[in-house]
């Protein structure tokens, strides 16, 4: 296109060159020749016609250029008047990072109205002035990455103002190529999305007020039954209606039972720490099995462990002795007469190993199912409901997740899937 171009800027040089040459050239030839005077003048006119059809042919291509310019500088108007109007920062780099064209909205957000900025880089740029001198040097780092990306590439960026607040882009930038593969041009779109971050954060600290009332009403709740019957039974006791000696053991259980749901949230609010080390998971599984196999054959339950392979995760084992207990004690209390527990481990993946517990229990229905794992929700009758939120909280330390899918009636699959440290050799 550069070509074209130029070769028409050069055609009115050409011509005056050419046309000199023309008409001194062959009136020259025709007075030396030995052609009649009919024969002369014929070629002096033909030589005329052919002039002015060259001529005319020529303006006509020049006046078609001079239309398609007009037409592509009018395009060009629009272009740049609706990129103008754009509530975006927008702005145009070549392949060596100089500015091409910023629009209306960037230019003033960058204080560069009025600065002849085209051609000039951001290092340059930065000159111009003192308080966004740090946000256009780091816009060279920014850029660099999205040409080794090779693609368009997103972030947010933060610029501050000089009434000391601030606005917050989301930023892409689009490397454009040559077919050769150099550096073409970047496209650079800043979006400002502060309305939306502050509408974000006050929802998060609406949901965390939400889930702070909802936790010190359930907390409320767990803690005032036991004072409830503590308050009674002392009450009583000063009225000398029941004798207290009789009923210690009654006020020490209420009194263990809330000591019990507050350390339960002092470790979902607060866990200790924790060390971790590369266990066996399958050495794990059975001492759980183990410590809970007399309580299944009390109840005439019978435990099956399925294992095919040796897993080792990166752990803190009495955690997820934890963890594995609290479900097979759910799992214990859910089944019956015939009830069965399979504990499998299962190669999941590539990264992940998941331990199953299955029963043949009574199953917990799907509206119920949802909430598990929900501080103080339990669907049993004298359940606390934090058992399996401190299973999760737990399981997410270890980077790992809990499932669990139920059917009313048929029982209940709880699987724990953990990342696998080192696999062993296949069970012998």
């Amino acid at each position: 296109m550069k070509t074209r171009t130029d070769f028409f800027r050069l055609i009115p040089f050409i011509y005056l060159i050419i046309g000199p040459i023309w008409f001194v050239g062959l009136d020259y030839l025709l007075s030396v020749s030995n052609f009649s005077a009919e024969k002369v003048l014929f070629l002096d006119i033909s030589k005329s016609l052919l002039f002015v059809f060259f001529t005319a042919i020529l303006l006509f291509v020049l006046l078609k250029n001079l239309k398609n310019k007009k037409q592509i500088e009018e395009e060009k108007e629009k272009l740049t008047l609706l990129i103008d109007t754009m509530p975006d920062c927008i702005s145009f780099k070549d392949g060596e990072g100089r500015w091409l064209q910023i629009n209306k909205f960037g230019a003033q957000l960058f204080e560069l109205e009025g600065v002849d900025y085209k051609g000039k880089t951001d290092r340059e740029m930065a000159k111009y002035t003192d308080f966004y001198h740090d946000a256009l040097i780091y816009c060279i780092d920014s850029d660099e990455e999205a040409w080794k990306a090779g693609k368009v590439s997103r972030c947010e960026e933060t610029i501050p103002l000089r009434d000391g607040s601030s606005k917050i882009f989301d930023s892409y930038k689009m490397p454009l190529f040559n077919e050769d593969g150099s550096r073409k041009g970047l496209v650079v779109i800043g979006r400002e999305i502060t309305a939306l971050k502050e509408t974000e954060h006050k929802l998060r600290q609406s949901e965390k007020m939400s889930v702070l009332g909802e936790l010190a009403a359930g907390i409320a709740h767990e803690i005032r039954n036991p004072l409830t019957t503590i308050k009674g039974f002392l009450q009583m006791g000063q009225e000398k209606t029941i004798n207290l000696d009789q009923h210690i053991d009654v006020l020490v259980d209420e009194i263990d039972r809330i000591n019990s749901i507050v350390n339960e949230l002092l470790g979902i609010a607060k866990p200790a720490g924790v060390i971790f080390s590369n266990q066996n998971l399958n050495t794990i599984v059975k001492e759980v099995v183990e410590m809970q196999s007399y309580e299944a054959s009390l109840q005439n339950t019978r435990l099956n462990v399925v294992e095919k392979d040796q897993f080792n995760t990166y752990c803190n084992d009495s955690k997820l002795k934890q963890v594995f207990i609290n479900i097979m004690k759910n799992a214990l209390e859910a089944v019956t007469t015939e009830g069965e527990i399979t504990i499998s481990i299962v190669d999941k993946n590539e990264d992940f190993v998941a331990v199953k517990f299955e029963d043949n229990g009574c199953g917990i229905a799907e509206n119920h199912l949802t909430h598990i794992g929900e501080p103080f929700y339990s669907v049993k009758e004298n359940g606390i409901g934090l058992g399996m939120t401190v299973c999760y909280s737990i399981i997410e330390t270890h980077k790992g997740t809990i499932h669990i899918t139920s059917q009313v009636n048929s029982g209940t699959c709880v699987e724990v899937l953990l990342p696998k440290a080192k696999v062993l050799s296949p069970v012998q």
